[in-house]
């Protein structure tokens, strides 16, 4: 397991409106098709793709460790589990709904 701690307390996310549309688009495309689960854990949500998935889940988590430096990230594989104190929680749930 791979564990990214958060280096910011400030909710933020630093990707232009273009780039945030398209990481969207990625990610609802990973869920849709190779989505196991997504769980609500204490502080986020655990999320677990197809094994298959797994560099495209890495991929994604690379992006989001940048722009969203609030979060903590452990990446296991083709699972993620995302974690932030406080407001970061409920963030965390919300911008990684299903749609």
């Amino acid at each position: 397991m791979e564990t990214y701690p958060a280096r910011s307390d400030v909710i933020s996310c630093t990707l232009t409106p273009e780039d945030l549309k398209e990481t969207g688009k990625a990610w609802q495309k990973l869920f849709q098709l190779s989505l196991i689960s997504r769980d609500e854990v204490p502080g986020g949500l655990r999320l677990e793709v197809h094994p298959g998935s797994a560099d495209a889940l890495r991929s994604l988590i690379d992006i989001e460790r940048d722009c969203c430096r609030w979060i903590t990230f452990e990446l296991d594989g083709p699972a993620v589990t995302m974690t932030s104190p406080g407001a970061g929680e409920a963030a965390i749930r919300e911008m990684w709904s299903v749609a």
